[in-house]
């Protein structure tokens, strides 16, 4: 565990604020909501954002895990999970006893889970992927060659249970995401036919998550993904969005150093005048990104300080110059806000050059947790 006070502090307020929101965005309770948990929800800790979903009465939840699923059943959630990747056919069998909805993605998936069911003698409830949007992994394509012949064979597939056709948006882009619904829809309605009206009959299509569902209405069909909005991340225009996330850490040391010396590893920064170099107990080994070095920023007494070296494995340098009464023991702040001044997920994906989630879905699961709200 890393030392030094660095935590994660997760505002349980914020997620609830931004739940109630998505829920009256979305109309309550059509389309149905399913809150994504996947990556311990976000690095946020699924056992701090369950239960603000529980009392809501979310009724689907989406994860990766099977673990993820044990913990969500163990914490006493009873309604829908659904899992948003492929599954191998070891993990469909453990998760049986969990009630897992599996994504479906292509023939041999299909094969391989309809294998499972045969084998333990139960029906697997599945969500089939098609790529009309063209993300073009895990899923059927209809239009490739031999198509017709792989979505009769997997319709025929004994112990599947078809309750969902998905899909998933390459872009957050609004009109890539209506030309692909458009393709979508076109898709799901040869599905929903090759299924015939009985086996289609409550089928839910969904490929919306927190962008489009927010961004582009029609996209909403009868389920949304809802993840990064929950979180307060997703790039949807949603003024009423909260981050819910602080990542927190102290200064260690502060020493001066005259001009002309060079800070960390390789000697990528050099002084240009005597400043005071201040160390935080965070570096790579953490993971904070490398990239930050020389480009990222943190904040020291509410102020914008620069992050100077080129990351240790434990350590980065910060010139707290400009904030004269820096010393060991002042809080740090690598995202979120500290008084009025903040550093938010575009600040962050512009420094390291990576999206946001990247870097505080894996902070939120090396680094103590903290619910603050």
């Amino acid at each position: 565990m890393t030392a030094g006070g660095a935590r994660v502090e997760v505002d349980r307020a914020a997620i609830e604020s931004n739940l109630r929101h998505v829920l009256a965005e979305m109309g309550g309770g059509s389309p149905e909501v399913c809150a994504v948990l996947k990556s311990d929800a976000y690095g946020h800790g699924i056992e701090h954002v369950l239960p603000l979903m529980l009392a809501a009465g979310v009724p689907a939840v989406g994860i990766v895990s099977n673990s993820e699923a044990r913990l969500i059943r163990d914490l006493g959630f009873h309604g829908r999970i659904l899992r948003v990747r492929a599954a191998t056919p070891a993990e469909a069998r453990e998760a049986l006893p969990l009630a897992v909805e599996e994504w479906l993605g292509g023939a041999a998936h299909a094969r391989a889970l309809a294998g499972v069911a045969e084998a333990v003698g139960e029906s697997i409830p599945v969500h089939l992927a098609l790529n009309s949007t063209g993300l073009s992994k895990e899923s059927l394509d209809l239009g490739a060659s031999g198509a017709e012949a792989e979505l009769a064979g997997i319709v025929a597939s004994g112990g599947l249970d078809v309750r969902g056709i998905a899909a998933h948006f390459p872009r957050e882009d609004a009109r890539d995401v209506r030309e692909g619904l458009s393709a979508f829809r076109a898709d799901a309605d040869r599905v929903l036919e090759a299924l015939g009206p009985d086996r289609a009959a409550g089928v839910q299509r969904h490929c919306a998550t927190s962008f489009a569902a927010l961004e582009v209405p029609e996209s909403r069909l009868e389920l949304v993904r809802i993840g990064a909005a929950l979180y307060g991340d997703s790039s949807a225009a949603a003024p009423w969005q909260r981050s819910a996330m602080r990542i927190v850490s102290e200064i260690s040391t502060v020493c001066r150093y005259p001009a002309g010396r060079t800070v960390g590893y390789e000697r990528r920064h050099r002084l240009d005048a005597e400043t005071r170099i201040a160390t935080v107990p965070l570096g790579y080994g953490d993971g904070i990104p490398r990239a930050l070095g020389g480009r990222g920023r943190a904040l020291v007494g509410g102020r914008h300080v620069p992050i100077v070296d080129h990351l240790a494995m434990n350590t980065l340098a910060i010139d707290v110059t400009d904030v004269p009464g820096a010393g060991p023991g002042d809080e740090v702040v690598l995202l979120g806000r500290q008084g009025d001044a903040e550093l938010d997920g575009a600040a962050l994906e512009l420094a390291s050059g990576q999206i946001a989630a990247a870097t505080y879905t894996g902070l939120g699961r090396i680094l103590p947790r903290e619910p603050v709200a």
